[in-house]
Protein backbone atom coordinates (compact mmCIF):
# COMPACT_ATOMS: atom_id res chain seq x y z
CA UNK A 1 0.00 0.00 0.00
CA UNK A 2 2.44 2.31 0.96
CA UNK A 3 4.55 2.25 -2.47
CA UNK A 4 1.09 2.95 -4.46
CA UNK A 5 0.60 6.01 -2.13
CA UNK A 6 3.47 7.44 -2.53
CA UNK A 7 3.84 7.50 -6.11
CA UNK A 8 0.24 8.84 -6.13
CA UNK A 9 1.03 11.57 -3.60
CA UNK A 10 4.00 12.85 -5.69
CA UNK A 11 1.91 13.30 -8.39
CA UNK A 12 -0.37 14.99 -6.72
CA UNK A 13 1.81 17.13 -5.26
CA UNK A 14 2.77 18.09 -8.84
CA UNK A 15 -0.62 18.56 -9.46
CA UNK A 16 -1.31 20.96 -6.32
CA UNK A 17 2.25 23.03 -7.81
CA UNK A 18 0.31 23.06 -11.56
CA UNK A 19 -2.83 24.67 -10.18
CA UNK A 20 -0.90 27.30 -7.38
CA UNK A 21 1.08 28.56 -10.57
CA UNK A 22 -1.88 28.96 -12.26
CA UNK A 23 -3.02 30.71 -8.80
CA UNK A 24 0.08 32.59 -8.62
CA UNK A 25 -0.24 33.92 -12.30
CA UNK A 26 -4.57 34.63 -12.16
CA UNK A 27 -3.83 36.76 -9.16
CA UNK A 28 -1.12 38.57 -10.71
CA UNK A 29 -2.80 39.53 -13.69
CA UNK A 30 -6.33 40.48 -12.27
CA UNK A 31 -6.04 41.56 -8.80
CA UNK A 32 -7.81 39.84 -5.49
CA UNK A 33 -10.92 41.52 -7.39
CA UNK A 34 -10.92 39.91 -10.40
CA UNK A 35 -9.27 36.53 -8.88
CA UNK A 36 -12.51 36.57 -6.99
CA UNK A 37 -14.62 37.08 -10.08
CA UNK A 38 -13.06 34.02 -11.43
CA UNK A 39 -13.37 32.19 -8.26
CA UNK A 40 -17.28 32.70 -8.34
CA UNK A 41 -17.72 31.56 -11.79
CA UNK A 42 -15.49 28.43 -11.13
CA UNK A 43 -17.97 27.69 -8.50
CA UNK A 44 -21.07 27.86 -10.62
CA UNK A 45 -19.42 25.53 -13.11
CA UNK A 46 -18.79 23.01 -10.57
CA UNK A 47 -22.12 23.24 -8.95
CA UNK A 48 -23.55 22.53 -12.44
CA UNK A 49 -21.55 19.37 -12.82
CA UNK A 50 -22.35 18.34 -9.97
CA UNK A 51 -25.81 18.86 -9.66
CA UNK A 52 -26.58 18.16 -13.74
CA UNK A 53 -24.42 15.18 -13.42
CA UNK A 54 -26.15 13.20 -10.87
CA UNK A 55 -23.01 12.45 -9.40
CA UNK A 56 -22.62 9.88 -11.99
CA UNK A 57 -18.83 11.06 -13.43
CA UNK A 58 -18.12 10.47 -9.32
CA UNK A 59 -20.41 7.61 -8.44
CA UNK A 60 -19.25 5.73 -11.69
CA UNK A 61 -16.87 4.39 -9.89
CA UNK A 62 -18.64 2.45 -7.14
CA UNK A 63 -20.17 0.30 -10.66
CA UNK A 64 -16.76 -0.05 -12.93
CA UNK A 65 -15.22 -1.36 -9.77
CA UNK A 66 -17.27 -4.08 -8.98
CA UNK A 67 -17.49 -4.87 -13.00
CA UNK A 68 -13.67 -4.98 -12.99
CA UNK A 69 -13.90 -7.50 -10.20
CA UNK A 70 -16.05 -9.36 -12.86
CA UNK A 71 -14.14 -9.42 -15.74
CA UNK A 72 -12.87 -7.64 -18.66
CA UNK A 73 -15.33 -8.31 -20.94
CA UNK A 74 -18.28 -6.77 -17.93
CA UNK A 75 -15.41 -4.17 -17.56
CA UNK A 76 -15.81 -2.72 -21.45
CA UNK A 77 -19.79 -3.54 -21.27
CA UNK A 78 -19.73 -1.32 -18.19
CA UNK A 79 -17.51 1.69 -19.56
CA UNK A 80 -18.98 1.99 -23.07
CA UNK A 81 -22.58 2.22 -21.24
CA UNK A 82 -21.72 4.65 -19.23
CA UNK A 83 -19.23 7.10 -21.53
CA UNK A 84 -22.56 7.01 -23.98
CA UNK A 85 -24.69 8.22 -21.03
CA UNK A 86 -22.54 10.85 -19.55
CA UNK A 87 -22.13 12.62 -23.15
CA UNK A 88 -25.59 12.33 -23.85
CA UNK A 89 -26.47 14.35 -20.12
CA UNK A 90 -23.32 16.54 -20.25
CA UNK A 91 -24.48 18.12 -23.36
CA UNK A 92 -28.19 17.91 -22.14
CA UNK A 93 -27.48 19.82 -19.06
CA UNK A 94 -24.97 22.08 -20.88
CA UNK A 95 -27.50 23.55 -23.49
CA UNK A 96 -29.90 23.73 -20.52
CA UNK A 97 -27.96 26.20 -18.50
CA UNK A 98 -26.66 27.63 -21.08
CA UNK A 99 -30.50 28.66 -22.22
CA UNK A 100 -31.40 29.97 -18.17
CA UNK A 101 -28.21 32.09 -18.07
CA UNK A 102 -29.25 33.28 -21.66
CA UNK A 103 -32.72 34.43 -20.58
CA UNK A 104 -32.84 34.78 -16.87
CA UNK A 105 -28.96 35.43 -15.75
CA UNK A 106 -30.48 36.62 -12.72
CA UNK A 107 -30.95 33.64 -11.06
CA UNK A 108 -27.66 33.15 -10.63
CA UNK A 109 -27.43 36.15 -8.84
CA UNK A 110 -27.55 39.53 -9.34
CA UNK A 111 -24.20 40.45 -8.32
CA UNK A 112 -23.12 37.95 -11.20
CA UNK A 113 -25.67 39.30 -14.41
CA UNK A 114 -22.56 42.16 -15.43
CA UNK A 115 -20.61 38.58 -15.84
CA UNK A 116 -23.22 37.18 -17.86
CA UNK A 117 -20.17 36.46 -20.80
CA UNK A 118 -18.24 34.91 -18.83
CA UNK A 119 -20.30 32.63 -17.48
CA UNK A 120 -21.66 31.12 -20.97
CA UNK A 121 -18.17 30.80 -21.93
CA UNK A 122 -17.37 29.54 -18.96
CA UNK A 123 -20.11 26.69 -19.39
CA UNK A 124 -18.82 25.63 -22.30
CA UNK A 125 -16.47 23.35 -20.48
CA UNK A 126 -19.08 21.32 -18.64
CA UNK A 127 -18.61 18.17 -21.63
CA UNK A 128 -15.27 17.66 -21.32
CA UNK A 129 -15.39 18.28 -17.43
CA UNK A 130 -17.96 15.75 -16.71
CA UNK A 131 -15.86 13.21 -18.84
CA UNK A 132 -12.52 13.78 -17.58
CA UNK A 133 -13.69 12.82 -14.04
CA UNK A 134 -14.89 9.91 -15.82
CA UNK A 135 -11.74 8.84 -17.43
CA UNK A 136 -9.85 9.37 -14.02
CA UNK A 137 -12.13 7.06 -12.35
CA UNK A 138 -12.08 4.40 -15.07
CA UNK A 139 -8.33 3.94 -14.79
CA UNK A 140 -8.93 3.71 -11.11
CA UNK A 141 -11.52 1.48 -11.15
CA UNK A 142 -9.44 -0.99 -13.17
CA UNK A 143 -6.69 -0.56 -9.97
CA UNK A 144 -4.25 1.41 -12.26
CA UNK A 145 -3.71 4.15 -10.13
CA UNK A 146 -0.68 5.74 -10.65
CA UNK A 147 -1.91 5.96 -14.32
CA UNK A 148 -5.14 7.29 -12.63
CA UNK A 149 -3.37 9.84 -11.08
CA UNK A 150 -0.94 10.51 -13.88
CA UNK A 151 -3.62 11.54 -16.30
CA UNK A 152 -5.22 13.56 -13.54
CA UNK A 153 -1.99 15.53 -13.93
CA UNK A 154 -1.54 16.14 -17.29
CA UNK A 155 -5.05 16.86 -18.03
CA UNK A 156 -4.92 19.44 -14.87
CA UNK A 157 -1.30 21.00 -16.44
CA UNK A 158 -3.11 21.50 -19.85
CA UNK A 159 -6.01 23.36 -18.94
CA UNK A 160 -3.72 25.13 -16.32
CA UNK A 161 -1.59 26.53 -18.69
CA UNK A 162 -4.21 27.45 -21.16
CA UNK A 163 -5.90 29.33 -18.42
CA UNK A 164 -2.52 31.34 -17.05
CA UNK A 165 -1.43 31.98 -20.88
CA UNK A 166 -4.69 33.16 -22.26
CA UNK A 167 -4.81 35.50 -18.96
CA UNK A 168 -1.80 37.30 -19.26
CA UNK A 169 -2.15 37.38 -22.99
CA UNK A 170 -5.63 38.71 -23.18
CA UNK A 171 -7.18 39.09 -19.30
CA UNK A 172 -9.87 37.74 -18.08
CA UNK A 173 -11.43 37.92 -21.77
CA UNK A 174 -9.75 34.77 -23.47
CA UNK A 175 -9.79 32.26 -20.02
CA UNK A 176 -12.41 30.94 -21.03
CA UNK A 177 -12.24 29.98 -24.40
CA UNK A 178 -8.92 28.88 -24.24
CA UNK A 179 -10.15 26.64 -21.69
CA UNK A 180 -13.01 25.20 -23.68
CA UNK A 181 -10.88 24.25 -26.71
CA UNK A 182 -8.58 23.00 -24.59
CA UNK A 183 -10.79 20.96 -22.55
CA UNK A 184 -12.23 19.08 -26.16
CA UNK A 185 -8.48 18.48 -27.15
CA UNK A 186 -7.62 16.62 -23.59
CA UNK A 187 -11.13 14.50 -23.49
CA UNK A 188 -9.60 13.11 -26.81
CA UNK A 189 -6.06 12.63 -25.22
CA UNK A 190 -7.41 10.71 -22.31
CA UNK A 191 -9.74 8.78 -24.80
CA UNK A 192 -6.41 7.45 -26.76
CA UNK A 193 -4.68 6.92 -23.34
CA UNK A 194 -7.09 5.09 -21.83
CA UNK A 195 -7.49 2.54 -25.36
CA UNK A 196 -3.88 2.41 -24.78
CA UNK A 197 -3.89 1.35 -20.86
CA UNK A 198 -6.75 -0.53 -20.79
CA UNK A 199 -7.56 -1.59 -24.35
CA UNK A 200 -11.28 -0.11 -23.53
CA UNK A 201 -12.80 0.83 -27.26
CA UNK A 202 -15.77 3.91 -27.13
CA UNK A 203 -17.82 2.06 -28.53
CA UNK A 204 -19.25 -1.66 -27.62
CA UNK A 205 -22.40 -3.73 -29.01
CA UNK A 206 -23.44 -4.92 -26.13
CA UNK A 207 -23.22 -1.58 -24.47
CA UNK A 208 -26.03 1.09 -23.39
CA UNK A 209 -27.12 3.48 -20.68
CA UNK A 210 -30.85 1.28 -20.93
CA UNK A 211 -29.61 -1.72 -20.67
CA UNK A 212 -27.37 -1.23 -17.94
CA UNK A 213 -29.78 0.35 -15.84
CA UNK A 214 -32.19 -2.31 -16.57
CA UNK A 215 -29.65 -4.75 -15.77
CA UNK A 216 -28.26 -3.24 -12.12
CA UNK A 217 -30.99 -0.68 -11.30
CA UNK A 218 -29.80 0.13 -8.22
CA UNK A 219 -27.69 2.21 -10.09
CA UNK A 220 -30.48 4.82 -10.48
CA UNK A 221 -31.04 4.85 -6.38
CA UNK A 222 -27.35 5.15 -6.29
CA UNK A 223 -27.12 8.05 -8.54
CA UNK A 224 -29.91 10.10 -6.94
CA UNK A 225 -29.07 9.53 -3.37
CA UNK A 226 -25.36 10.20 -3.68
CA UNK A 227 -26.32 13.10 -5.91
CA UNK A 228 -28.71 14.72 -3.21
CA UNK A 229 -25.27 14.49 -1.15
CA UNK A 230 -22.94 15.64 -3.70
CA UNK A 231 -25.30 18.59 -5.12
CA UNK A 232 -25.90 19.60 -1.16
CA UNK A 233 -21.91 19.95 -0.92
CA UNK A 234 -21.49 21.99 -4.19
CA UNK A 235 -24.66 24.36 -3.22
CA UNK A 236 -22.90 25.23 0.30
CA UNK A 237 -19.82 26.43 -1.28
CA UNK A 238 -21.41 28.13 -3.87
CA UNK A 239 -23.76 30.11 -1.19
CA UNK A 240 -20.90 30.49 1.19
CA UNK A 241 -18.97 31.96 -2.03
CA UNK A 242 -22.02 34.13 -3.10
CA UNK A 243 -22.39 35.59 0.35
CA UNK A 244 -19.05 36.80 0.20
CA UNK A 245 -19.08 38.10 -2.92
CA UNK A 246 -22.51 40.26 -2.17
CA UNK A 247 -22.01 41.24 0.98
CA UNK A 248 -18.11 41.64 1.52
CA UNK A 249 -17.38 42.51 -2.23
CA UNK A 250 -15.09 41.31 -5.22
CA UNK A 251 -11.77 41.67 -3.03
CA UNK A 252 -13.24 40.01 -0.21
CA UNK A 253 -14.53 36.77 -2.94
CA UNK A 254 -10.19 36.89 -3.33
CA UNK A 255 -9.35 36.86 -0.01
CA UNK A 256 -11.82 32.95 0.22
CA UNK A 257 -11.02 31.85 -2.87
CA UNK A 258 -7.28 31.99 -1.72
CA UNK A 259 -8.00 30.50 1.35
CA UNK A 260 -10.54 28.19 -0.14
CA UNK A 261 -7.38 26.92 -2.67
CA UNK A 262 -5.20 26.68 0.20
CA UNK A 263 -7.10 24.84 2.14
CA UNK A 264 -8.49 22.50 -0.99
CA UNK A 265 -4.56 22.06 -1.99
CA UNK A 266 -4.45 19.91 1.14
CA UNK A 267 -7.05 17.77 0.24
CA UNK A 268 -6.17 17.53 -2.98
CA UNK A 269 -3.22 15.84 -1.96
CA UNK A 270 -4.77 13.19 0.38
CA UNK A 271 -8.28 13.17 -0.84
CA UNK A 272 -7.26 11.49 -4.08
CA UNK A 273 -5.15 8.64 -2.30
CA UNK A 274 -9.06 7.82 -1.06
CA UNK A 275 -10.65 7.97 -4.25
CA UNK A 276 -7.94 6.34 -6.28
CA UNK A 277 -6.80 3.81 -3.94
CA UNK A 278 -9.25 2.71 -1.15
CA UNK A 279 -12.43 3.63 -2.68
CA UNK A 280 -11.91 1.14 -5.71
CA UNK A 281 -11.36 -1.93 -2.86
CA UNK A 282 -13.97 -0.77 -1.00
CA UNK A 283 -16.22 -1.23 -3.70
CA UNK A 284 -14.88 -4.90 -5.04
CA UNK A 285 -16.82 -8.05 -4.29
CA UNK A 286 -14.67 -8.69 -1.02
CA UNK A 287 -15.67 -9.45 2.71
CA UNK A 288 -16.72 -6.35 4.66
CA UNK A 289 -14.91 -7.95 7.33
CA UNK A 290 -11.43 -6.71 5.19
CA UNK A 291 -13.57 -3.93 4.04
CA UNK A 292 -13.31 -2.73 8.01
CA UNK A 293 -9.86 -4.39 7.85
CA UNK A 294 -8.90 -1.69 5.00
CA UNK A 295 -10.49 1.73 5.85
CA UNK A 296 -9.26 1.01 9.63
CA UNK A 297 -5.77 0.69 7.90
CA UNK A 298 -5.75 3.77 5.73
CA UNK A 299 -7.21 6.07 8.28
CA UNK A 300 -4.55 5.59 10.32
CA UNK A 301 -2.11 6.83 7.75
CA UNK A 302 -4.54 9.29 6.44
CA UNK A 303 -4.63 11.28 9.79
CA UNK A 304 -1.07 11.46 10.37
CA UNK A 305 -0.79 12.32 6.29
CA UNK A 306 -3.81 15.62 7.17
CA UNK A 307 -1.40 16.54 9.82
CA UNK A 308 1.90 16.65 8.58
CA UNK A 309 0.51 18.69 4.96
CA UNK A 310 -0.96 21.17 7.22
CA UNK A 311 1.93 22.46 9.08
CA UNK A 312 3.34 24.56 6.79
CA UNK A 313 0.13 26.92 6.46
CA UNK A 314 0.01 26.55 9.93
CA UNK A 315 3.00 28.44 10.97
CA UNK A 316 3.96 30.12 7.84
CA UNK A 317 0.17 31.22 6.66
CA UNK A 318 1.93 34.93 5.32
CA UNK A 319 4.18 33.24 3.91
CA UNK A 320 1.99 30.95 1.75
CA UNK A 321 -0.26 33.66 0.91
CA UNK A 322 2.35 35.57 -0.37
CA UNK A 323 4.63 33.18 -2.60
CA UNK A 324 1.19 31.50 -3.85
CA UNK A 325 -0.56 34.78 -4.16
CA UNK A 326 0.59 38.23 -3.24
CA UNK A 327 1.05 40.49 -0.47
CA UNK A 328 -2.06 41.59 -1.30
CA UNK A 329 -3.87 38.42 -0.07
CA UNK A 330 -1.75 38.58 3.89
CA UNK A 331 -5.13 40.47 5.33
CA UNK A 332 -6.61 36.37 5.48
CA UNK A 333 -3.66 34.76 6.92
CA UNK A 334 -4.96 35.03 10.73
CA UNK A 335 -8.55 32.56 9.57
CA UNK A 336 -6.14 30.17 7.35
CA UNK A 337 -5.69 27.64 10.14
CA UNK A 338 -10.04 27.33 10.31
CA UNK A 339 -9.93 26.35 6.65
CA UNK A 340 -7.45 23.75 7.06
CA UNK A 341 -9.25 22.24 10.23
CA UNK A 342 -12.71 22.33 8.05
CA UNK A 343 -10.85 20.45 4.92
CA UNK A 344 -8.39 18.47 7.47
CA UNK A 345 -11.91 17.56 9.55
CA UNK A 346 -13.64 16.59 5.50
CA UNK A 347 -10.50 14.13 4.60
CA UNK A 348 -11.00 12.32 7.79
CA UNK A 349 -14.70 11.70 7.85
CA UNK A 350 -14.84 10.76 4.17
CA UNK A 351 -12.67 7.47 4.59
CA UNK A 352 -15.52 6.33 6.58
CA UNK A 353 -18.10 7.97 4.21
CA UNK A 354 -16.18 5.93 1.65
CA UNK A 355 -16.61 2.89 3.66
CA UNK A 356 -20.45 3.34 4.10
CA UNK A 357 -20.51 3.67 0.78
CA UNK A 358 -18.75 0.23 -0.12
CA UNK A 359 -21.25 -1.26 1.87
CA UNK A 360 -23.66 -0.09 -0.44
CA UNK A 361 -25.29 1.98 2.83
CA UNK A 362 -25.84 4.99 0.05
CA UNK A 363 -29.34 5.82 1.45
CA UNK A 364 -28.17 6.60 5.40
CA UNK A 365 -24.77 8.45 4.55
CA UNK A 366 -26.54 10.61 1.19
CA UNK A 367 -29.54 11.84 3.74
CA UNK A 368 -27.08 12.38 6.67
CA UNK A 369 -24.80 14.34 4.56
CA UNK A 370 -27.83 16.68 2.91
CA UNK A 371 -29.17 17.21 6.32
CA UNK A 372 -25.80 18.24 7.55
CA UNK A 373 -25.02 20.59 4.31
CA UNK A 374 -28.71 21.74 4.77
CA UNK A 375 -28.15 23.12 8.20
CA UNK A 376 -24.63 24.59 6.61
CA UNK A 377 -26.71 26.21 3.94
CA UNK A 378 -29.00 27.92 6.39
CA UNK A 379 -26.52 29.03 9.33
CA UNK A 380 -23.79 30.49 6.21
CA UNK A 381 -25.23 33.62 5.16
CA UNK A 382 -25.73 34.92 9.04
CA UNK A 383 -22.25 33.14 9.88
CA UNK A 384 -20.61 35.00 7.05
CA UNK A 385 -22.37 38.24 8.55
CA UNK A 386 -21.62 37.93 12.07
CA UNK A 387 -17.71 36.85 11.70
CA UNK A 388 -16.82 37.72 8.16
CA UNK A 389 -14.78 35.34 6.43
CA UNK A 390 -13.88 32.70 9.47
CA UNK A 391 -18.28 32.47 9.18
CA UNK A 392 -18.01 30.74 5.97
CA UNK A 393 -15.43 28.30 7.74
CA UNK A 394 -17.90 27.71 10.94
CA UNK A 395 -20.72 26.61 8.39
CA UNK A 396 -18.35 24.17 6.21
CA UNK A 397 -16.84 22.90 9.54
CA UNK A 398 -20.11 22.46 11.68
CA UNK A 399 -21.74 20.41 8.34
CA UNK A 400 -18.75 18.31 8.13
CA UNK A 401 -18.80 17.38 11.94
CA UNK A 402 -22.28 16.81 12.25
CA UNK A 403 -22.47 14.10 9.05
CA UNK A 404 -18.81 12.39 11.01
CA UNK A 405 -20.81 12.24 14.26
CA UNK A 406 -23.47 9.43 13.07
CA UNK A 407 -21.46 7.74 11.16
CA UNK A 408 -20.31 5.84 13.95
CA UNK A 409 -23.34 5.24 15.44
CA UNK A 410 -24.37 3.50 12.12
CA UNK A 411 -21.10 1.41 11.89
CA UNK A 412 -22.73 -0.26 15.44
CA UNK A 413 -26.12 -0.31 14.96
CA UNK A 414 -25.83 -1.94 11.33
CA UNK A 415 -22.27 -3.50 10.97
CA UNK A 416 -21.74 -4.39 14.70
CA UNK A 417 -18.76 -2.76 14.31
CA UNK A 418 -16.61 0.02 15.51
CA UNK A 419 -13.89 2.65 15.30
CA UNK A 420 -10.93 1.50 16.88
CA UNK A 421 -10.07 3.85 20.18
CA UNK A 422 -6.62 4.38 18.80
CA UNK A 423 -7.76 6.12 15.70
CA UNK A 424 -10.16 8.25 18.06
CA UNK A 425 -7.21 9.43 20.11
CA UNK A 426 -5.54 10.11 16.48
CA UNK A 427 -8.17 11.81 14.94
CA UNK A 428 -8.67 14.28 18.13
CA UNK A 429 -4.54 14.88 18.49
CA UNK A 430 -4.78 16.03 14.89
CA UNK A 431 -7.63 18.18 14.58
CA UNK A 432 -7.04 19.86 18.47
CA UNK A 433 -3.70 20.28 17.07
CA UNK A 434 -4.21 21.83 13.85
CA UNK A 435 -6.53 24.62 16.21
CA UNK A 436 -4.01 25.67 19.12
CA UNK A 437 -1.02 25.09 16.29
CA UNK A 438 -3.38 28.03 14.33
CA UNK A 439 -3.99 30.20 16.92
CA UNK A 440 -0.71 30.05 18.99
CA UNK A 441 1.46 31.05 15.73
CA UNK A 442 -1.04 33.43 14.20
CA UNK A 443 0.06 35.61 17.62
CA UNK A 444 3.68 34.97 16.67
CA UNK A 445 5.13 37.52 13.72
CA UNK A 446 7.02 34.72 11.05
CA UNK A 447 10.24 35.91 10.77
CA UNK A 448 10.98 37.80 13.87
CA UNK A 449 13.45 35.96 16.05
CA UNK A 450 11.08 34.77 19.05
CA UNK A 451 8.43 33.94 16.11
CA UNK A 452 11.24 31.82 14.48
CA UNK A 453 12.60 29.79 17.29
CA UNK A 454 9.39 29.37 18.08
CA UNK A 455 8.43 27.78 14.89
CA UNK A 456 12.05 25.78 14.84
CA UNK A 457 11.57 24.71 18.50
CA UNK A 458 7.83 23.30 17.91
CA UNK A 459 9.32 21.38 14.63
CA UNK A 460 12.00 19.54 16.56
CA UNK A 461 9.47 18.57 19.02
CA UNK A 462 6.92 17.16 16.56
CA UNK A 463 9.31 15.35 13.83
CA UNK A 464 10.06 12.48 16.80
CA UNK A 465 6.38 12.38 17.70
CA UNK A 466 5.15 11.84 14.36
CA UNK A 467 8.10 9.40 13.31
CA UNK A 468 6.49 7.16 16.27
CA UNK A 469 3.17 7.71 15.19
CA UNK A 470 3.99 6.58 11.81
CA UNK A 471 3.29 2.90 10.87
CA UNK A 472 6.25 0.31 10.92
CA UNK A 473 5.53 -0.35 7.05
CA UNK A 474 5.66 3.37 6.64
CA UNK A 475 9.37 3.34 8.49
CA UNK A 476 10.54 1.05 6.52
CA UNK A 477 9.80 2.81 3.57
CA UNK A 478 11.28 6.15 4.64
CA UNK A 479 14.01 4.44 5.74
CA UNK A 480 15.02 2.44 2.84
CA UNK A 481 14.43 5.76 0.67
CA UNK A 482 17.05 7.70 2.90
CA UNK A 483 19.79 4.78 2.48
CA UNK A 484 18.72 4.40 -1.48
CA UNK A 485 19.56 8.07 -1.61
CA UNK A 486 22.68 7.93 0.95
CA UNK A 487 23.62 5.51 -1.79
Amino acid sequence: MSRVLFSVGVIQVFIILTGMIRAKILSIVLGPAGFGIIATIDQVVLTVIQVGGFGIPLFSLKFMSRAHSEGNRRFQTVFSSFLRGLFLLSIMVTILVIGITWWHPALLGVELVPYKLFILLALLNVPAMMLGIFFVHTLAAAQMTSASATLNLVVTFCLAFAASSAAWLFGMDGIYITVAITGVLTTIGSIFYIRKKLSLRVTDASAGILKELRRSPEIISFSLYGHMALSAYSITMLIARYEVFSTMGEAQAGLLQALFAIALALGAISGPLNYLYLTPILNRNIPNEDKFEKAHEFQSLMIIIVFTLSIPFLLFPNLALTLLYSSEFRPASAHLYLYVFWQSLYLIVNVYTQLLIGLDDVRFISVSSLISYIVAIVLAPYLVELFGLPGAAFALSLSVFLNGLVIPFRLAAKFRTSIPSGLWIRTIICLGGIVITGQIFSQLEEFSVTGFLARVLYIALLTPLLWKLLPDEQKRMIADMIGRFRA
